[in-house]
């Protein structure tokens, strides 16, 4: 179901200019918003923060949320719209993990994909598997461990950020998580962005976490 199908109609009130230069139409609109949809509208403001070597602060605030919201909304009202050099990948993946937590941290209770149905491409993300890999997981704050089932041994899930090590029919592999995203298994599969270039939904089964010393031994 599209969320904003049937918005309702904007209250349209007659007002005096701020600085009584005239009279101006205050326009009050209601939209919906889900996790991911909020997720996106925070990228768009930040990455290019990033972009411009500009570090990203630990925290934002509800309120700071909610006034980006709202000169978003008079931006477009007035027929603004930014424009900007596309983020590189790097700053891409930075900035979409850190406003993901923004938005899971923030608002608890949101559901992050209310259309399932919905594919948002993130700029900077050039291959479409990466791009869907990246919609579909959902971060992970901490260390997670599920416990053991008929069908699967206890299974553990490694934290954004995590570096770890794929070992599959006699091959080894790097990279670092950004979340776990539920598959066509009885299992959640772990997001793995990969060391020397692209990204999978990866099998707990096979990842290990890469302790400091193997890091070493790797470099």
């Amino acid at each position: 179901m599209a969320i904003n199908t049937t918005p309702p109609p904007a209250i349209a009130t007659l007002v005096p200019d701020s600085e009584g230069h005239g009279t101006v139409l205050r326009i009050v609109y209601a939209h919906h918003l889900d996790g991911e949809s909020l997720a996106l509208q925070l990228f768009h403001r930040y990455v290019h923060r990033l972009q411009a070597s500009t570090q990203l602060p630990a925290e934002i605030t509800r309120a700071e949320v909610m006034a980006l919201l709202g000169a978003q909304g008079a931006d477009c009202a007035e027929g603004w719209h930014s424009s900007a050099n596309e983020p590189t990948e790097e700053a891409s993946d930075e900035a979409w993990q850190w406003v993901r937590a923004q938005v899971t941290r923030l608002f608890p209770g949101l559901s992050w994909k209310v259309e399932p149905d919905r594919r948002m491409n993130i700029p900077g993300v050039d291959a479409d598997k990466v791009a869907d890999i990246v919609i579909r997981a959902r971060p992970l704050a901490s260390d997670l461990t599920r416990p053991a089932t008929m069908f699967d041994p206890a299974l553990s899930y490694y934290a954004d950020g995590t570096h770890v090590v794929m070992r599959a029919r006699g091959t080894e592999r790097f990279g670092h998580t950004f979340g776990m995203a539920e598959g066509a298994a009885s299992y959640a599969y772990q997001a793995v962005r990969w060391d020397d270039g692209g990204a999978d939904l990866v099998a707990p089964h096979v990842l290990h976490r890469v302790e400091s010393q193997a890091q070493d031994g790797v470099a």
